[in-house]
């Protein structure tokens, strides 16, 4: 049955020891698809000069000046390729990887022909030789190992074009950070210049070239406040050449500026991305309120206690749409600065639009601690002091 099965397949036309082999890939393992093609193309041989099959003399002549029916010769690259593949992944620093082929369609077409003809019970595809024989040739170099579930590196051969890409997995790093300063956003636009995700993320990109960065936090301050408490993050790192890193030293050199400074440094996983965005801490602000008369009875302000319900801010219309949510203030405190400044104490389920939650906006804050006082109340100041969980 074998041998039959092996003469058709050479009948139909010249086929390469690689693409004969890989026939009968799932037989004896402890040879390539290549050694056993060569067998197999000896074996059916010998049986075609004592006259036993009808293929053309040419198709048992493994030669470089055929073109294989089935993968029209790129085996033959692989030595090109091997030298392509060390070249580029030495410029990159990994220890797991994971080979994948782009594979294109007359090879398709190719092989499910031959398999529609002679059958495929023992076969492989050429896409999983392929990625097979890449993934030795990375093997080679010490201290590589396969990572299916997210390696270093992400090697694709595109088996059209005969080119190699690859693709550095992000690197992510868990840390907190505090904001000293009021006019600085915490991440990158056009639009607000620098931010704290830019200076966390400068001495990093330094180290690894990674191409791009984001920084995910746990919440947002407002630019215009200053973050007094440790809020943790994730800075994702896109496309990085170099992955090893000395946190320590990366932290000194966050910390001489006196803008940000971060804490608790360490490499972690994306999933904590996602850890990460579903807390939803309690938020404690620091607050100076300026008011347009003296206040007279400000123990009034405890009517703010409760349920919160805001509209999208005004000052956010031109870019947010529309929509209504209820947000609950669970405690504050006031101290009197004079007789129309005072500073509030204020613990706020997290996503409350602070800057509304003092003026009202127009009604679409309802209650308001302008309104609660029946005084209109404009923000001087504000700190984010604490979170609880």
């Amino acid at each position: 049955m074998l041998f039959d099965t092996a003469a058709k397949i050479l009948e139909t036309g010249y086929i390469c020891d690689h693409c004969l082999g890989r026939q009968f890939a799932k037989l004896v393992s402890d040879k390539t698809n290549e050694e056993k093609g060569k067998i197999i193309r000896e074996f059916v041989t010998i049986a075609h000069q004592s006259n036993k099959t009808e293929a053309d003399e040419s198709n048992f002549k493994d030669s470089e000046n055929q073109k294989c029916a089935v993968c029209l010769n790129v085996f033959s690259d692989l030595p090109k390729i091997s030298k392509d593949v060390l070249d580029s992944v030495k410029k990159i620093d990994f220890e797991t990887f994971l080979v994948g082929i782009k594979m294109n369609d007359p090879l398709v077409i190719n092989e499910e022909t031959l398999w529609e003809n002679v059958g495929m019970k023992y076969s492989e595809s050429i896409k999983t030789e392929m990625g097979r024989e890449i993934t030795k040739i990375v093997l080679s170099k010490k201290g590589k190992k396969v990572e299916h579930n997210r390696p270093d590196v992400l090697i694709i051969f595109d088996m059209s074009t005969k080119k190699l890409e690859i693709f550095p997995n992000s690197i992510f790093v868990h840390g907190e950070y505090k904001k000293y300063v009021r006019g600085l956003p915490q991440t990158s636009s056009k639009r607000h210049g620098k931010a704290v995700q830019d200076i966390i993320a400068k001495p990093f990109i330094a180290k690894t070239k990674a191409k791009e960065h984001t920084l995910h936090a746990l919440g947002r301050e407002d630019k215009d406040a200053r973050c007094l408490v440790w809020r943790p993050f994730v800075l994702e790192l896109k496309g990085p050449i170099k992955r090893k890193l000395d946190l320590v030293e990366i932290k000194k050199q966050i910390n001489k500026g006196a803008k940000v400074k971060v804490n608790n440094l360490r490499i972690t996983k994306k999933g904590e991305i996602a850890v990460l965005k579903s807390k939803m801490p309690y938020k404690v602000y620091s607050i100076v309120v300026d008011f347009e008369e003296p206040l007279k009875s400000p123990e009034n302000v405890k009517k703010l206690v409760g349920n919160v319900k805001q509209r999208t801010p005004s000052r956010l219309l031109s870019s947010k749409t529309e929509r209504a949510k209820n947000k609950k203030v669970k405690s504050i405190k006031w101290k009197r600065i004079n007789n129309i400044r005072y500073r509030f104490e204020i613990t706020t389920e997290s996503g409350m639009f602070v800057n509304e939650l003092i003026s009202g906006d127009f009604g679409r804050t309802v209650p308001s601690l302008g309104k609660v006082l029946g005084n209109r109340a404009k923000i001087k100041e504000f700190d984010l002091i604490g979170l609880e969980e």
